[in-house]
């Protein structure tokens, strides 16, 4: 666990920073141990099966963000879609605005 720790650590100092939500795939055997340093950091952690052996282990801060990660789409296809995503994962409106115009 200790090469994705600091990964984890990076995530979890942007939600405590006001990042809304951070994802990261990790593989199944990690899972525990991932939880208990996230809720260590005074974080919410909510997982989801990925693919065999493979979770999305997502890391938020307020409980109505867990609603927000429940009900994202799974492939985004309209503005909406991406711009859900987008302030999900803290992106600036710009930023929003500037890949939407290109998609």
């Amino acid at each position: 666990m200790d090469f994705i720790k600091g990964e984890i650590t990076a995530y979890c100092f942007m939600v405590q920073r006001g990042k809304p939500a951070a994802m990261m795939p990790i593989q199944e055997r990690f899972r525990e141990g991932v939880i208990n340093f996230v809720t260590n950091q005074e974080l919410q952690v909510y997982t989801e099966p990925l693919a065999e052996g493979w979770v999305a282990l997502w890391i938020y801060k307020y409980p109505h963000i867990l609603d927000v990660i429940k009900n994202i789409p799974q492939t985004p296809s309209s503005v909406f879609d991406h711009w859900i995503l987008g302030k999900l994962f803290g992106y600036e409106e710009s930023a929003i605005q500037e890949f939407v115009t290109k998609v």
